[in-house]
């Protein structure tokens, strides 16, 4: 399905895609921000590469035959769940799209698009979409956190993006908050993801001895008073606002911003992790860092994506 606003175009977009596990979705974003046009299909999820690889080109083809003839691409970018090798490109540690594991797809997507092709971690990309067009627009330093089948982040120390000698910088959702925790799968145990994520608080329920099989469901029963619900909620955010605890403390950054799916039930965990962070951060630090939601829902990711590409493509 193509979803085309070409108003005001200008002969300078980017094609960004942001991939998930369920639903890859491409789009035509302007210098400005705006996106054009917009493409979704459905990520062919365990499938062989060879599939995966034709599923993205072909969401692009179909992005780019849908566009005005006044558009004209200047660089392809891709925000993907992985951890991208700084040293070769090659894409690792893809458990929501394995097929991808070991591509390198920056390579392939410029050799199928004719494109420079420009990659970036999703979760990075999503706190790059907000600081430019979103929830944390003009702040400096900034910490994203993505809450949705797992628990990404994403690092911006004055004012840039921060990516580690690895590239790996901003895994926060492998902040450690029960030593002898939940198993990750990570390879360590008591990760914040193990408590925070929707696949989490899915967990949590049924030990609690919940029937139910999403975290809105959860979140429902929380809503109409279910005491197990609420204390589902209950540990979601504290192990949360841990983990931030420690954030505030080793980077004392003006604004923790959370979004993702997950942020939906924010009415139901907010105040636990702003209660521990008040309690376990550095006093000044922890009055200082301004803890909201993301505005920008879905479209973060693929306007930090472009973000990237227009920068790199200059």
């Amino acid at each position: 399905m193509i979803d085309s606003e070409l108003t005001n175009p200008s002969d300078n977009v980017v094609l960004a895609l942001d991939l998930g596990g369920t639903n890859a979705r491409f789009t035509a974003v302007r210098r400005d921000g705006e996106i054009l046009a917009r493409v979704r299909v459905p990520t062919p999820g365990h499938g062989s590469t060879a599939a995966m690889l034709d599923t993205i080109a072909g969401g692009f083809e179909q992005l780019r035959s849908g566009m005005s003839a006044e558009l004209l691409p200047i660089a392809v970018a891709a925000a993907v769940p992985a951890t991208i090798s700084s040293a070769t490109g090659v894409l690792e540690q893809l458990p929501n799209v394995p097929a991808l594991e070991g591509v390198d797809l920056r390579a392939v997507l410029s050799e199928r698009l004719g494109l420079k092709a420009v990659l970036e971690n999703d979760a990075t990309a999503a706190t790059l979409g907000e600081h430019w067009m979103g929830a944390s627009k003009g702040i400096d330093n900034v910490i994203g956190v993505t809450l949705g089948t797992g628990v990404g982040g994403g690092l911006i120390i004055d004012g840039k993006a921060y990516r580690g000698k690895d590239g790996t910088a901003g895994e926060i959702g492998h902040v450690c908050v029960e030593p002898e925790g939940h198993p990750c799968g990570c390879g360590s145990r008591g990760c914040v993801e193990q408590y925070s994520s929707g696949t989490a608080i899915v967990r949590m329920a049924l030990e609690a001895g919940i029937d139910a099989d999403t975290p809105l469901k959860v979140y429902e029963l929380a809503k109409q008073g279910d005491e197990r619900a609420i204390l589902v909620f209950v540990k979601m955010g504290r192990y949360l606002g841990i983990a931030f605890s420690g954030l505030v403390n080793v980077l004392n950054p003006d604004a923790i911003v959370i979004g993702g799916g997950v942020s939906a039930g924010w009415d139901m965990f907010i105040e636990h992790v702003r209660r521990e962070v008040n309690e376990r951060a550095f006093r000044d630090p922890a009055e200082r860092v301004n803890i909201v939601r993301a505005s920008l829902g879905e479209d973060a990711g693929v306007l930090g994506a472009a973000l990237v590409a227009f920068e790199r493509a200059a």
